[in-house]
Order: structure tokens, then sequence, then C-alpha cells
């Protein structure tokens, strides 16, 4: 059985397929704690890899549509996809999207891994042995919380302003910090925070501003906020 919080169609709102329809099945549970996070971890069903299939199939019900797209995101989903539910949403025609920080290893199979890497003042406290984050880290607790992925298509760096995003492209980059070599197939994207509260909901400016000045990076806006989408 898999907990999952919700499944709803709408467009991806972010990254290399921003504006395309698609299936969200949103999992519940994630060994982050984000403070811009938006997810009610506590809300969630139990479902067999039939039934998540069976209502993403209902969503999109668009006939002779040829590659419908579901995305996979939480929370955080490595916790709980795995290849029976990968094989079954193929089996239904789905190209397989999933959005992860990085930190637990996936399944073969999935067609497109966006990673959005954290630092390590996010990881959950059972983890690493401190109280939850109510904050942004000052710089005291800031490190890079160690990825288990071999293959991403696409990194997106959630923008705070308290650390310099070029750590990651460095570190990715850097085959020996890896637990496996990573084979980096597609974009590199910087996201401002939007958390909905006033006082992190205002740093686009800068996020625009820094990308300017590290060319290498390319923005990417949550669009279906912008629509007014889920």
């Amino acid at each position: 059985m898999y907990r999952v919080n919700e499944i709803f169609y709408t467009l991806q709102g972010e990254g290399a397929h921003s504006g395309i329809p698609a299936v969200f099945i949103r999992f519940s549970g994630c060994n982050l704690r984000c403070p811009w996070c938006d997810t009610d971890f506590s809300e969630y069903t139990e479902m067999t890899a039939e039934q998540i299939v069976s209502e993403a199939i209902d969503l999109y019900d668009i006939p002779n549509e040829r590659r419908k797209m579901v995305v996979l995101t939480g929370g955080e989903p490595s916790l709980q996809v795995d290849k029976p539910l990968i094989d079954a949403l193929h089996a239904a025609g789905f190209y397989i999207c999933i959005e992860t920080n990085g930190t637990r290893p996936l399944p073969e199979g999935i067609d497109w891994i966006t990673c959005s890497p954290k630092m390590v003042a996010y990881l959950h406290p059972s983890l690493k042995g401190g109280e939850k984050k109510k904050s942004f880290p000052s710089g005291e607790d800031l490190g890079e919380a160690r990825l288990a992925l071999h293959k991403v298509n696409e990194v997106k760096v959630v923008f705070t302003g308290t650390y310099d995003p070029e750590i990651w492209r460095q570190q990715l980059q850097a085959e020996h910090w890896l637990l496996q070599p990573l084979r980096f197939t597609g974009e590199w994207l910087i996201e401002n925070v939007d958390s909905g509260e006033d006082d992190r909901n205002d740093n686009l400016d800068d996020t625009v501003r820094y990308i300017l000045s590290h060319p290498f990076w390319r923005l990417s806006v949550q669009l279906h906020k912008i629509a007014g989408l889920r």
C-alpha cells in the first residue's frame, strides 16, 4: 500500500515540462522539513498500485492521447515509489516524471528525474538530531545533504539567499562526491521561494539578479501559481 496525499490533474508548472498537462500523484511523508513546504503530510489515503493507476487514468480521460504524463511528487516520493508502481503506470501508457530531493535511490524505469537538492539544515530531526527548522538557516548548520542518485535529467534549486547555489553545480559535477557517478542530461534551474508567506515570497528579484550574474543557470518560476492552478 502507498500513502497518497492527493491525485489531481493540472499543468506542470515548473522545469523543462512547464505548461504540459499531467496527473500529479503526491505522496505523503518526507525525510526533509523545508520551511517553504506547502504539503500537509498528516492527510493521506492508503492505496494500491492498481487504485493509483485507475484514478490517474480516470483523470487523464482524453481520447487518442498518445503521451500521457504523470508526475510523482510529495513530500519525498522515493520513500514509497517502487518498481511495481512504475511498471503499472508504464503499462497504462504514462510517461513518468519524478520530483525528488535526491537523497534516496530510485527504482529503474522512471522517464524524467528532477532533483531538487537541499542543505543538511533541512533534514528531518530524526535524521540529524536537531529540532524542526521553522526558518531559513543562518549559516551554522549549512552543508549539503548527500545525494544517492546516479542519473538526473534536471536540477532545480530553490533560491533562499542563504547560500550560493553554485555549490550544487560544483558538487554534482564531482563524481567522487556522489554515491554513484552522475549522468546529467538536462537543465540547471533556480526557482524563487514561494511559501505563501510575505517575508519569504518576495525574492524573485534577488533570484533574477543571481542568474544574471551566473548565466549557467536558468530561471524556473511556478507557472501554476501564476495561472491560479493547483
